[in-house]
């Protein structure tokens, strides 16, 4: 797994869908991130308190989506 935290812009965490799934699991946009990268398997999951939710499969679709051109070299 990779140890740093790839390169996200600002803009991707006020993202509408971003927004809606973080009102959904009840967490902010930047743990939505933190468990998208996890589950992709780019970034370990090293807060404090694990995410108590898992991402459904077309939700990841959706957020690799809205990333492909920021992760190209991760994906």
């Amino acid at each position: 797994m990779m140890n740093r935290l790839p390169d996200i812009p600002t803009n991707i965490y006020e993202d509408e869908i971003i927004d809606f799934l973080a009102e959904r699991y009840h967490c902010t946009p930047k743990e939505i991130i933190q468990c998208f990268l996890a589950q992709n398997g780019m970034t370990q999951n090293t807060d404090e308190k694990k995410n108590s939710f898992i991402l459904e499969e077309n939700e990841m679709e959706i957020l690799r989506g809205l990333t492909k051109d920021y992760l190209k070299n991760e994906l």
